[in-house]
């Protein structure tokens, strides 16, 4: 009796290769927003503003915070550099632009409160506050207005007239570095922009 041939042993089935679970949504929720956190940290604090607000907020449009937002930003940042700028010359900002107004006039740089707090941003009990400061220092002196005799009119003495002629020069030159990152036509332009932006605002 012939022996049947043995059966060949058969080959391991190399196992398939396991297919990739999609990510639940709450992962890729949590991967997108650790890509906005890398993102936002290459911008500014306003970037992190806006994008803290659209995590937590989505309803909100927020983008017109991207605009005023770092203009309220920017306006705090210069006017603290400039106070450090100033200190030099030895005058705030707050009494500079009285100063500035009173010189912009032109002679006899002499105006009353009122018309002061025109062209400067300051309540009257502060108007009054820095009139007192600048008349002691001797840059200004005040007397009666001829033509209102219920107010007091405030003057640049030489003293102030000197002050205010060295201090603008570093007020405009503080201006100057604060736009250092901009080309002119793009200061132009946005000069242009906020110019359109002031005059739809109430004040």
């Amino acid at each position: 009796m012939s022996r049947s041939p043995e059966p060949k042993p058969r080959k391991p089935v190399a196992p398939a290769p396991a297919q990739r679970k999609p990510k639940p949504a709450a992962a890729r929720g949590a991967e997108a927003a650790r890509a906005q956190d890398a993102a936002a940290r290459g911008g500014d604090v306003v970037d992190q503003l806006l994008h803290d607000w659209r995590r937590e907020r989505p309803d909100l449009d927020a983008s017109a915070m991207a605009v005023v937002g770092r203009i309220l930003h920017l306006g705090r940042l210069f006017e603290a550099d400039l106070n450090r700028s100033l200190r030099a010359v030895g005058v705030p900002y707050s009494d500079l632009d009285v100063l500035a107004t009173l010189r912009r006039c032109g002679a006899p740089f002499r105006l009353t409160p009122t018309q002061l707090r025109q062209s400067v941003l300051l309540t009257s009990g502060a108007m009054t506050a820095c009139l007192n400061r600048l008349e002691a220092r001797g840059l200004i002196a005040r007397s009666y207005d001829p033509d209102d005799r219920r107010s007091l009119a405030a003057e640049l003495t030489g003293a102030g007239v000197r002050l205010i002629d060295r201090a603008i020069g570093e007020r405009f030159a503080h201006a100057e570095r604060s736009l250092g990152a901009l080309a002119a036509d793009e200061r132009a332009q946005l000069a242009r922009l906020l110019r359109k932006l002031r005059l739809r605002q109430p004040g």
